[in-house]
């Protein structure tokens, strides 16, 4: 359970103390993950990755108002030591003259079968993630086919922000939450993985006004969806065949999810006792005790259902 946010700003006019809102959002994302907190932007055709091994409270970025599009990342460790910076994320990529960022959020389960499968190098990168990079990579092209390629590929619980060299932004939603608002009196997208994140990090930003004169729209993406938001504003819409590996067997209960079929454990723990012990981190920063999670999960509510019920604003699922 790690935490996306970001912006993509076409306007002509610069916000000023954008630096601010980045760092809103990364505050408020710190309460899905304190391990690591890292941001990727472009400026001058480059892509600049800032990460660190820290949480994003004792962080503070700082950057020009002329940054038109940004994307940002909170870590909750499952593979790979947070310790080791170049573990965390965002992820920096190469396809041709095309240079990215990818951040994800989720687990992914096949990484070392897809490594196999198309005989990727070996990388010192330990983090389940680093396969979306390498896959693009091998592609050899940043577009909605390769993106595609790459969603259906891998297998477990995902959702990923590319940003690349040019200020566009992909963002790619498998199962993990995502949610995005436009501000269009600034010419704004803000992203980030809950709405509860983002409208907290809103009314903290230089963009509260717009927020409290109700001047915003929410964008849908859907699971299986692939969203571009372009340079200059414009959203394109693209889809990759979609498979709910997390949770992909419904009964009356408890729902059946992949750690269910005796997968390989990671780090000594199973993948689902990690994110458990992850939603309670977080779910204690909402005022809900780890006793109470478990009493959900004793009585049939899944992982996902509790983590979408802690964070929805009126407390219902």
């Amino acid at each position: 359970m790690c935490g996306l946010y970001g912006f993509s700003h076409f306007g002509e006019q610069k916000i000023r103390n954008l630096s601010n809102l980045t760092n809103s959002l990364a505050e408020q994302s710190a309460i899905r993950g304190t391990d690591a907190t890292g941001i990727a932007y472009c400026k001058d055709g480059n892509v600049n990755i800032l990460k660190e091994s820290k949480s994003a409270y004792r962080l503070n970025f700082k950057h020009s108002d002329e940054i038109h599009a940004l994307t940002g990342h909170t870590r909750h460790s499952t593979q790979g030591s947070e310790k080791k910076n170049y573990n965390n994320h965002p992820f920096g990529g190469r396809c041709r003259n095309t240079r990215f960022a990818l951040a994800h959020n989720g687990v992914l389960i096949n990484d070392t079968e897809i490594r196999k499968k198309f005989k990727l190098p070996k990388t010192k990168i330990e983090t389940d993630s680093y396969i979306a990079v390498q896959l693009l990579e091998y592609k050899k092209d940043l577009s909605f086919d390769s993106i595609k390629f790459m969603a259906e590929q891998i297998e477990g619980s995902f959702s990923f922000s590319i940003l690349d060299d040019k200020n566009n932004i992909y963002l790619v939603r498998g199962d993990s939450p995502l949610d995005i608002l436009f501000l269009p009196k600034q010419k704004i997208y803000v992203y980030a993985s809950t709405a509860e994140i983002l409208w907290k990090s809103l009314i903290d930003s230089p963009l509260f006004s717009e927020i409290k004169n109700g001047s915003f729209e929410e964008v849908k993406i859907n699971e299986g969806d692939i969203l571009k938001i372009c340079a200059d504003g414009k959203l394109v819409y693209s889809k990759f065949d979609y498979s709910d590996y997390m949770y992909g067997c419904f009964g009356y209960g408890r729902s059946i999810s992949w750690w269910d079929y005796g997968l390989p454990s990671r780090s000594g723990s199973s993948a689902e006792s990690e994110y458990i012990e992850g939603l309670k981190s977080a779910a204690a920063f909402e005022g809900y005790s780890p006793e109470m999670i478990d009493e959900l999960l004793d009585s049939g509510f899944s992982p996902e259902e509790i983590e979408e019920y802690i964070y929805c604003m009126d407390g219902e699922v």
